[in-house]
Formats: structure tokens, C-alpha cells, sequence
């Protein structure tokens, strides 16, 4: 295919299940469960034979994107632009241990653009970092059927910007479901007047979930 018309496939893999209970895990360095590991490489075994990895840095995503790309004797890219929002002081701890500050916390879901996390990563500051790197991310990916490791996160701020949704609506986190483990397809189209990306499909659960 000549350089006019190229065309490109990206998975985004959300990580597997946390090993930990419930809570806020931005850039807290977590692993998955060995559950999680094989929701995420049932998820990848399905369709697809990839030419490139490029994960997040974090532990939860970095140790399937290292093995699997060691495996299939493929590329990996580790791109620190896509890990998880800061949370600040809120990062890393359960649900439990931030009952003391609930009430923040509803301000801060019921309004995520302009309530910001104390000493964390805005949702503006998030959403400029990941759509900055979004053109990057696809001339990266052109011309390859490619797997992106990274966090629900990053993930609904590439869909927002693609579907032309409002990303500061707490409405649109509360009703994108995105499994651990999941594949959201994005086929992307590169043609001489742009580049033009479509879903295809949305949050496809894993097979071991």
C-alpha cells in the first residue's frame, strides 16, 4: 500500500483486575492478579496479529505489555503519556480509607472538571495530555494492526474526542463501562487530504472475565 493510502488497526487493552480492593489507582504503581493477567491475554488472543505494543509504564499494564511482546517477538513502546490521571492525596488508597473525605469526593464526581484532586492531575490538565499525544499515538500506529496497553482513563479521553462527546460531563464516566481486560478497536484511515479514525467496537470484554 503506497504512502496516500495507508490504513492502521489500535486496540486499547484496559489492564486486568487490581490487586487490591476498591478504590482510587491513578498513578499508584499496582499490579494485576494472575486472573488479570489472563483476562488480558485472552482478550488480545482472539483476532488480531499484531506488529507493535506500546504500553503505560505502570506495573499493571508494563508486565503483560513486556511478556506478551517477548513472547510474539514483537516491538514494545513504553509511553509515560499514558498512565492514569493523578489523584493526588486520594491516589492509592480504598474506599475505606477515604470515607474521611467523601464529601470532597462527591464534589469531585459530581463536577470532575472543576473540582480537581488535592495536590493531583486535573481533568483538564488529564484531557490535554492524552489528546496532545492522541496524533502521536496514530502516526506511531500507521501502517500496523497495534496494541495500546493502558487505563479506562485514557482510554474514555480518546473516545470523548473521537465521538465529540463533552469529556467534563461526570455523565459520561458514570455510563461508559469499560471491563478490566477489555478491547476498545479503533481502525484508522490515512489518505493524502487526513487521517481518519472510526470505532469500531467499545469496551469488548475479555473472554476470562
Amino acid at each position: 500500500m503506497n504512502n496516500i493510502y495507508q490504513s492502521a488497526t489500535i486496540d486499547l487493552l484496559r489492564h486486568g483486575t487490581i490487586a487490591g480492593d476498591a478504590g482510587l489507582y491513578g498513578h499508584t504503581d499496582i499490579p494485576v492478579t494472575e486472573a488479570g493477567q489472563q483476562q488480558m491475554l485472552q482478550s488480545v488472543n482472539i483476532d488480531l496479529q499484531y506488529q507493535q505494543v506500546i504500553s503505560s509504564p505502570l506495573q499493571r499494564c508494563l508486565r503483560f505489555a513486556k511478556d506478551y511482546s517477548r513472547r510474539q517477538a514483537l516491538s514494545l513502546k513504553v509511553e509515560p503519556l499514558l498512565q492514569e490521571m493523578n489523584f493526588g492525596v486520594w491516589d492509592g488508597r480504598t474506599f475505606d480509607q477515604l470515607q474521611s473525605c467523601w464529601a470532597d469526593l462527591e464534589r469531585f464526581w459530581q463536577s470532575p472538571a472543576t473540582v480537581p484532586p488535592p495536590d493531583g492531575e486535573s481533568l483538564p490538565a488529564f484531557h490535554a495530555r492524552v489528546t496532545q499525544y492522541w496524533p502521536q499515538l496514530l502516526q506511531q500506529c500507521r501502517g500496523t494492526q497495534s496494541l495500546v496497553v493502558t487505563h479506562g482513563g485514557v482510554i474514555r479521553m480518546i473516545l470523548a474526542q473521537l465521538l465529540c462527546v463533552d469529556w467534563q460531563s461526570a455523565d459520561y464516566y458514570q455510563r461508559l463501562r469499560l471491563d478490566y481486560g477489555s478491547i476498545t478497536r479503533i481502525h484508522v484511515l490515512y489518505t493524502e487530504d487526513g487521517v481518519y479514525p472510526q470505532i469500531r467496537f467499545i469496551g469488548r470484554p475479555s473472554p476470562a472475565i
